[in-house]
């Protein structure tokens, strides 16, 4: 009996650590996503092609050092933050979007993009 209760507890106890590390990841996701939504927060919001995986522009965007999220209401919609100003970042956001060739992280399928237009310029 002994030696089934103490795997039991061990797996019990990785499972009560993994969904705390979930909820606050989660949580802190959430944050950033409310804050980016705020117009308060200067930010480039770019509308995401048929096709492509916003995931794969946010990790681009993220690897390039920009906080970035979905909008919570249009999964087609992305914010990103802008802390220098719009104007100072707008060059090297869209070359970062533009540089993007793929649709998704599991296929990697090829994307040919048009030209990056933010929605304050449309």
């Amino acid at each position: 009996m002994g030696a089934i209760l103490v795997p039991l507890i061990v797996l019990a106890v990785i499972l009560v650590v993994a969904v705390i590390g979930i909820r606050s990841w989660a949580g802190r996701r959430n944050a950033v996503a409310d804050d980016l939504a705020e117009r308060r927060t200067p930010t480039l919001d770019y509308v995401v092609p048929p096709g492509q995986d916003p995931v794969v522009l946010l990790t681009a965007l993220s690897a390039d050092g920009y906080s970035a999220t979905e909008d919570p209401r249009r999964t087609d919609l992305v914010h990103i933050s802008c802390p220098a100003g719009l104007d100072r970042d707008r060059a090297r956001v869209r070359a970062t979007i533009q540089a993007v060739h793929t649709t998704a992280v599991e296929t990697g399928a090829p994307i040919e993009s048009g030209p990056v237009k933010f929605v304050d310029e449309q």
